[in-house]
Formats: C-alpha cells, sequence, structure tokens
C-alpha cells in the first residue's frame, strides 16, 4: 500500500474513534513521526505502519484471494460486463474488506456494483492521495463524465459521457462521443463496450427517427451479444425496433414483433397495448394493461417508478372515448410528459410527444404546440402514442 493512503487511512480510523495523536502513538513512535505518516511523507517504517495498523484494528495484511477478487471488479467495471456485477457485489459483501489495505477500492466497487450515486465520505475526503483506478471510480460516481474522459481517455468512460448525452437528448454530442467509443473499443479488444456503444447509436437514431441508420447500429450490436450470450442485450434490441416502429404508425409491425417478443415487462406490454389501441384491439389491449400493472410483471427499465402513470394513460384513453374533452387527463399527461423529461432518457418523452402534441392542439395551444417542438427537431410527425 502506497504510503501516503496508509496514512489517510490510519488518520481516519484516529479521527472515527476521537483518538489523539499523541493517544494513538504511545509506545510505537513518537507524535512527529506520526505526523510524517499520516501525511503520507516517504520514508515510514513499515513496522511502524503495521503496529498503528493493529492498534487501530486494521488488518495490514490483506485475507487471501482478496487481490484477486478486487481485480475481477475492476475488469468487470471498466470492460462494463455489468453482467457480472451482481455476484460480484456479493462476493465483495462476503469478503468483509473494509479494514484492510483493499478497503477503498471495495468500498467504490460496491456503491458502483450496487447503483448507488456517489462515493462514500470517507472516500472522497482521500480524493487527493487515491490511486488513478480509484479516482476514476470517484469520478464515475459523481456523474462528473467529462471530467472522468479527461482524467482516464479509455473506452468506458468516452461512453460513459456519450451515454449521459444521449440521455440528456444530446444526439450530436452523443453520436461523436459514441463513434469514438467504438474505435477505443475496437483498440482495447472491449467486445462488450462495442456492443454497448453500437445499441445507444442506434438509440440515438431511434429518438431521431432514422429507421434504417437506427436497424444497421442495432444489427452490429445483436450479433455481438449473441456471440457475448447476453441474452438481456439481445432482447432490449428487439423492444427498441418494435417501440420505433410504432413511433412512426407503423402499429402493425409493432404488433406482431411485440407478440414474437413475448411481451413480459411493463414497458413491453405498454408498448403492445399502444399498438392494440391503434388497431383497436380494446380488449387486447386492456388485457396487455392488465398484465404491465400487475406487481408479477418485471420492471426493470429506468421507468419502473413511472410504468403505473405511464400505463395509466393509455387505459384512460381507451376507458374515456372523450379523453380529448376531460382535464384531467390533460393535466397528467402534461405532468408526466414533464416528468419524463426531467428524469428519464429523452426517449421516453419523445414517445408521448405526439398525444402532448395532439392535446395542445385540442385546446388550441398552437404556440406551446411550435415551441414544444423546437426541442424535438428530430420529431417526423408520427402518430404512436
Amino acid at each position: 500500500m502506497r504510503p501516503a493512503l496508509a496514512g489517510a487511512l490510519i488518520r481516519r480510523a484516529r479521527l472515527e474513534r476521537n483518538w489523539s495523536q499523541e493517544g494513538l502513538c504511545r509506545g510505537i513512535c513518537s507524535v512527529s513521526w506520526l505526523s510524517k505518516i499520516e501525511s503520507g511523507r516517504e520514508g515510514a517504517d513499515p513496522e511502524l505502519v503495521a503496529a498503528l495498523f493493529e492498534r487501530l484494528g486494521l488488518e495490514p495484511q490483506e485475507t487471501p484471494g482478496a487481490a484477486e477478487l478486487i481485480e475481477r471488479c475492476y475488469e468487470a467495471a471498466f470492460s462494463l460486463d455489468y453482467e457480472d456485477w451482481d455476484a460480484l457485489r456479493a462476493q465483495l459483501e462476503a469478503a468483509r474488506l473494509e479494514s484492510g489495505p483493499c478497503c477503498v477500492d471495495s468500498a467504490l466497487l460496491l456503491q458502483l456494483f450496487s447503483g448507488v450515486q456517489g462515493a462514500p465520505d470517507w472516500v472522497q475526503a482521500m480524493e487527493g492521495v487515491l490511486e488513478p483506478r480509484q479516482r476514476s471510480l470517484l469520478l464515475w460516481l459523481s456523474g462528473d463524465f467529462e471530467a472522468l474522459c479527461r482524467f482516464d481517455t479509455a473506452a468506458y468512460s468516452c461512453y460513459l459521457r456519450g451515454n449521459a448525452a444521449y440521455c440528456a437528448g444530446n444526439n450530436t454530442l452523443a453520436l461523436e462521443l459514441l463513434e469514438r467509443t467504438c474505435r477505443l473499443a475496437v483498440e482495447e479488444g472491449r467486445l462488450r463496450i462495442l456492443m454497448h456503444a453500437r445499441v445507444t447509436i442506434g438509440n440515438c437514431y431511434s429518438n431521431g427517427m432514422q429507421y434504417e441508420a437506427m436497424l444497421r447500429h442495432y444489427a452490429a450490436a445483436e450479433r455481438m451479444a449473441r456471440a457475448l450470450g447476453d441474452d438481456d442485450t439481445v432482447r432490449s434490441i428487439e423492444y427498441n425496433r418494435a417501440a420505433t416502429t410504432l413511433e412512426l404508425g407503423r402499429a402493425q409491425e409493432a404488433y406482431d414483433a411485440l407478440k414474437r417478443l413475448g411481451a413480459e415487462s411493463a414497458m413491453e406490454l405498454h408498448k403492445l397495448a399502444a399498438a392494440c389501441e391503434l388497431l383497436g384491439r380494446r380488449e387486447e389491449a386492456l388485457a396487455a394493461l392488465e398484465r404491465a400493472e400487475s406487481p408479477a410483471a418485471p420492471s426493470p427499465e429506468p421507468a419502473h417508478e413511472l410504468a403505473p402513470r405511464i400505463c395509466g394513460l393509455v387505459r384512460y384513453r381507451l376507458e374515456h372515448p372523450d379523453y380529448l374533452e376531460r382535464p384531467e387527463y390533460g393535466a397528467e399527461l402534461m405532468e408526466l410528459f414533464e416528468t419524463m423529461r426531467r428524469e428519464l432518457p429523452i426517449g421516453y418523452a419523445g414517445f408521448h410527444l405526439p398525444r402532448v402534441l395532439e392535446w395542445l392542439r385540442a385546446r388550441r395551444m398552437y404556440r406551446q404546440a411550435y415551441e414544444l417542438l423546437l426541442d424535438f427537431p428530430e420529431y417526423r410527425g408520427s402518430n404512436a402514442i
């Protein structure tokens, strides 16, 4: 362990126990030596550091297999191997590395694998003494992907910044960054990152209603996903194809694709209900919504919290043919639309844009409709929901 990090850990443990420097170092070294150790100066005697660790209840030596586990975790993180994250998180929790030399790595990786934003306060306080890959994780957890890209120019960081741009609706920047990600991923031999980049490029073209370009990138991503045995990504691609087809108003094609997919999740069933609504299959649409609103319906997507309300809009239209005359429908539609714009990738709001425009036109709110279209320049006048 580097002297700077060892000193920072000693200082942290001492302050947590509310010990003075004199109390900690009594019988081990002088206060001046302890000050040097805590400040991370070179030349600290390893035996003194070990003695201080022991007095504080820290582990000077890592448990067998800990270093190997940490390396596997970093590899899964920096290759964006999301499929392994849950299993690795469980192994890290079982290993209990919070008092050993790998405690900082373990804390950062556990936070990342748990999907929790931000690093623990005590790790942030050590920012100046972190190793490069620890600092990379700290920036990742902060959500400052622009700073992460400046610090680490690897494929994963470029992808994270590009994906953030896509989620914010900045397709131009997203496509530039994601194409760069593809080149870096090829150079680094990161097939999984290349796959993720191609999927997100396809998503960008989907948002822009550029159907043929979307299909090309999805096809490339699907080949890679099948080669990697990534069934979740294959399913996601199939769903996105169907959703875009529906946005383009090709309800029968979308219906057929969703039936082949075997819609199961809340959002898959929502799209099936929306396709049925356009095709006049009212009872089938209501049956799909019934399944979507069931607690048994899986809903891992970002829209998990809003899924019941999103499905509720379709149900309301099916149950109230005069929905355009009902203020409560418009109030819910507009509030939900703004919530999706704030909290979800822009494609969710884009999918509901035609219904928002329909409502505004029914109220003769043409200026608001025009101003809204300025925020969605890719809109091509589709009539889906």
